[in-house]
C-alpha cells in the first residue's frame, strides 16, 4: 500500500482489550529495522491462520506455507521501498504497519509533488524489480515467458509439478509480488496507484483539487473492484473494494467540510519547493506567491 504523514491514519493506543476485536484492529510489534519501527498488523496474522488451517484453495500445505513466508516477506520489501525512497528525498520515515495486501509506511516525506511521488514510487518499483528477476529465471528454466502467471486471479498453472525446486519458488515469488503490484497500482486512494494520480495532479492543480479528484477517482475505481469482485465471486476483492470506497468518501467530505483554506500549507509548500541552488525561470514567481498565501493564512488567524 500506500505511505501516510497525517495524524488521522495513526492509532497509538495500545489496542482494544476484546479479543475479537483485536483480531480487526490489534498488531504485534516486531521490533526496529534500520531505525523504523515495523508492526504486523492481526489481519496478516489471521490470514496466516487460515492459510495454514485451510490449505485447499492453494493446493496443499506446502503451497498455503510457501505463499504465507513470500507474503510477508514481500510486504516488508515493499513498505521499505517507500521508506528508503523518502530517506532519499529528505524524509523521515519512522513506522512500517504490515497488512496482508500491503502495509502503511509512515514515511514523513516533504510535502512536496516530486518528493510525494518518488516516495509512493518507491513500493512498487521493488515489486517491479522483483518481477523482473523471477520472470527471468522462470524463462530461463521453462524455456518460455509464459509460464509467468500473468493473471494473478487464475492459480491452475501453480498447480503444476515443477522440476525443479528454484522454479517452485520463484514462481510464487513472482505470483505473489506481481499481484501486489497490480492491487497497488489501483487509482483508488490510499493505494499506491491513486496517491500517484494525486502526486502528478499536484503540480498543476494544487493539493487541495488534486486529492479531491483522487478521492473521486477512488470512488469509482473502488465501484468498478466491487463489480469486478462479484463477477469473480471474491469476497476479498469485494471487501477491498468497500474499504477503499470507504477511505475516498471520509476523505472527499473531509476535503469539502474543510474547504481549500485549511490546506494553504501544502499549497506553499509546493509552491515553493524549488532547488535555491538551481534557479529557474518560474521559482520567483513561485516564490512571491507563496508569500502572499503565507500573509493570507497569518491574516485569517
Amino acid at each position: 500500500m500506500g505511505w501516510q504523514d497525517r495524524s488521522y491514519y495513526r492509532d497509538r493506543h495500545d489496542g482494544p482489550t476484546n479479543p475479537f476485536m483485536w483480531l480487526l484492529t490489534g498488531s504485534v510489534s516486531l521490533g526496529t529495522w534500520l531505525g523504523i519501527h515495523v508492526r504486523l498488523h492481526a489481519s496478516l496474522i489471521v490470514l496466516g491462520g487460515l492459510s495454514l488451517l485451510l490449505p485447499g484453495s492453494l493446493g496443499g500445505l506446502q503451497n498455503a506455507a510457501t505463499f504465507i513466508a513470500i507474503l510477508f516477506g514481500i510486504v516488508v520489501l515493499h513498505e521499505f521501498g517507500h521508506c528508503l525512497a523518502s530517506r532519499w528525498v529528505g524524509g523521515n520515515p519512522n513506522e512500517i504497519l504490515l497488512y496482508p495486501l500491503g502495509g502503511l509506511a509512515f514515511a514523513d516525506a516533504p510535502r512536496r509533488p516530486w518528493a510525494t511521488f518518488v516516495t509512493v514510487a518507491g513500493g512498487p518499483l521493488v515489486n517491479v524489480l522483483i518481477c523482473i528477476l523471477t520472470a527471468a529465471g522462470l524463462a530461463v528454466i521453462a524455456g518460455t515467458w509464459k509460464v509467468a502467471p500473468w493473471d494473478p486471479m487464475d492459480l491452475n498453472l501453480g498447480f503444476r509439478t515443477w522440476n525443479s525446486t528454484t522454479g517452485y519458488y520463484l514462481w510464487w515469488i513472482f505470483l505473489v509480488s506481481w499481484g501486489l503490484l497490480l492491487f497497488n497500482l489501483l487509482p483508488i486512494y490510499p493505494l499506491d496507484g491513486g496517491q500517484l494520480l494525486q502526486s502528478l495532479l499536484w503540480v498543476k492543480f494544487g493539493y487541495y483539487k488534486s486529492t479531491l479528484f483522487a478521492s473521486i477517482t477512488g470512488m469509482i475505481g473502488a465501484v468498478l473492484l466491487a463489480l469486478y469482485g462479484l463477477m469473480h465471486f471474491s469476497i476479498l476483492l469485494m471487501c477491498v473494494a468497500i474499504s477503499g470506497f470507504q477511505t475516498c468518501l471520509h476523505m472527499y467530505r473531509q476535503l469539502k467540510a474543510n474547504g481549500p483554506w485549511a490546506y494553504e500549507e501544502e499549497a506553499i509548500y509546493s509552491a515553493a519547493y524549488e532547488n535555491p541552488d538551481r534557479p529557474r525561470k518560474s521559482s520567483a514567481r513561485k516564490l512571491r506567491a507563496a508569500q502572499r498565501q503565507a500573509r493570507d493564512v497569518v491574516s485569517r488567524r
